[in-house]
């Protein structure tokens, strides 16, 4: 009787690892094809963020150009009073490479207005990659 007990028992167990080597090698395949996916999806998600990077780059340079061109096309009026106008013909100017003497002389500025705008739009492109100033409140004593 002790025979047939063992026999079961032996069948039992065979059949038990039979059953574990079957779905181990089921999970080992699943995980083989997740891991496939997931280097899949890696290089999908790589070359997103190249087209990405490649399209910003595109788009920062055209809108330079562009700010450029707006710079360029700004046309002295007969009102020599309009500050944004002016300030558009001081960069424009300056852009080109004239002399600070001579731009106070053909847009008929003060020297030190063309100097602050010349030196603001330097301090602007200065900003362009710094974090943003800390606001301080004021106290009142």
């Amino acid at each position: 009787m002790l025979d047939y007990f063992l026999f079961g028992l032996t069948a039992v167990l065979g059949v038990v690892i039979l059953i574990y080597l079957a779905s181990k090698k089921k999970m080992d395949r699943r995980v083989e094809a997740l891991e496939a996916d997931i280097r899949r999806y890696a290089e999908v998600v790589a070359r997103m963020a190249d087209v990405q990077s490649k399209t910003f780059e595109k788009f920062s340079i055209r809108f330079e150009e562009i700010d450029e061109r707006v710079l360029e096309l700004s046309v002295p009026s007969q009102d020599p009073e309009m500050p944004l106008e002016k300030r558009h013909q001081v960069l424009s100017l300056a852009k080109r490479g004239v002399p600070l003497e001579e731009i106070v002389e053909r847009v008929k500025a003060p020297v030190g207005e063309a100097e602050l705008i010349l030196n603001l739009r330097k301090f602007q492109q200065g900003l362009k990659g710094a974090p943003a100033p800390k606001q301080t409140e004021a106290r009142v004593s």
